[in-house]
């Protein structure tokens, strides 16, 4: 199933297999026995988020039953043209880059700053996602603060739904390089980890964007 299917194209689904229109489905059921996946966070995530395809996606990606798409958003080039669109360029080339390029940016915002004032460096971690007990905040923090630079300056510069949910797209995909510089075995719980901070941020960051 595709990651995000319509509501309709659900129901035709769950019609076809036999399933009523309306009832929950637990779509991750074939992956709650399986031995990575017994910590107390994995087993949370699993019940929250168990009928959500999303979530399906990411453990078949962990499992290496499909691939793992881990692409970037791109974005646009510096034009040269003026200040405001070439600091927005580069607002998004950082926010929606990878950890790597961020630290190095971070390393010179100095020299950045003079080229493009008025930037926000700030950042302040990672907040797990409420009611599931998760750690990963140290782990994941290095994709936090990519995810903070893109919200706290393109909230300013350019704030869009779509810019919001291309930070949040990049932030994913952040996490899970991360998950997979990981040992297998802790690839599934990561990457399930992942998903639930990506949930955190896609209901509830607009008031933070």
């Amino acid at each position: 199933m595709p990651k995000h299917l319509p509501f309709l194209a659900l129901g035709l689904f769950l019609a076809a297999c036999g399933q009523p229109v309306g009832t929950q489905v637990n779509l991750t059921s074939d992956y709650a026995a399986r031995p990575e996946l017994q910590d107390p966070q994995s087993r949370a995530i699993l019940q929250r988020y168990g009928d959500d395809p999303g979530l399906l996606q990411a453990l078949r990606e962990a499992y290496d039953e499909v691939p793992r798409p881990l692409s970037l958003p791109a974005a646009p080039a510096l034009g040269g043209l003026d200040l405001a669109s070439d600091r927005l360029s580069y607002i998004k080339s950082v926010g929606w880059g990878s950890v790597p390029n961020y630290d190095r940016q971070y390393a010179a915002q100095g020299s950045v700053n003079a080229v493009y004032p008025g930037l926000d460096w700030s950042r302040d971690g990672c907040s797990a996602p409420t009611g599931l007990g998760l750690g990963y905040t140290g782990d994941f923090q290095p994709a936090c603060n990519v995810h903070d630079f893109g919200y706290r300056n393109l909230k300013v510069y350019q704030r869009t739904d779509a810019n919001r949910r291309t930070t949040d797209e990049a932030f994913y995909t952040n996490m899970k390089t991360i998950c997979n510089a990981k040992p297998w075995y802790k690839e599934p719980p990561c990457y399930t980890a992942a998903y639930a901070y990506y949930q955190a941020v896609r209901i509830g960051g607009s008031d933070s964007f």
